[in-house]
């Protein structure tokens, strides 16, 4: 029989600006040459994928609020009106097409959210542009601010 080849586990550095581009490659390079000793190596340079804004954020939770407030939804087979957290969960799970659950402690399944701080700009914009798709079809009346269009909510996506 064959020996089987145990890939390792690849390295990730971020550097914060081009004061720090030295030292990760350093990281790199000396990483690099411990795995060249027995495999071949592939090197990936590229920028880093912007993280959502703070006015995003803000927009993101005054729209769950405006939602929480004037939709209810089924939960167990009963209608009632969830909080923004709540929402927030729905809505990501909806816009990812994924569903995580995990065992609970003492029985049972937990389904667990998705972290909004992690997602990219354009990802955060495809969320509320979803949810003001959403909240026509409920007929919420949003309560942004007059003037505050949607279109700058995408403007970085």
């Amino acid at each position: 029989m064959g020996s089987v080849i145990q890939s390792p586990k690849a390295r990730h550095w971020f550097s914060p600006g081009v004061n720090r581009v030295r030292d990760v490659f350093k990281l790199a390079y000396l990483f690099a040459t411990e795995l060249a000793v027995e495999h071949a190596v592939e090197v990936i340079v590229r920028p880093v994928k912007s993280r959502r804004t703070l006015e995003q954020n803000a927009k993101l939770w005054a729209m769950l609020g405006d939602i929480a407030r004037q939709v209810p939804w089924a939960v167990n087979g009963v209608m009632q009106h969830l909080d923004a957290e709540d929402w927030k969960n729905i809505m990501t799970a909806t816009v990812r097409q994924e569903v995580r659950m995990a065992a609970g402690i003492n029985g049972g399944f937990v389904l667990l959210g998705v972290s909004t701080k992690r997602m990219s700009v354009a990802e955060l914009g495809e969320l509320i542009e979803f949810m003001y798709a959403f909240g026509a079809d409920q007929g919420v009346k949003w309560g942004e601010p007059k003037g505050a269009m949607p279109e700058q909510w995408e403007v970085a996506a």
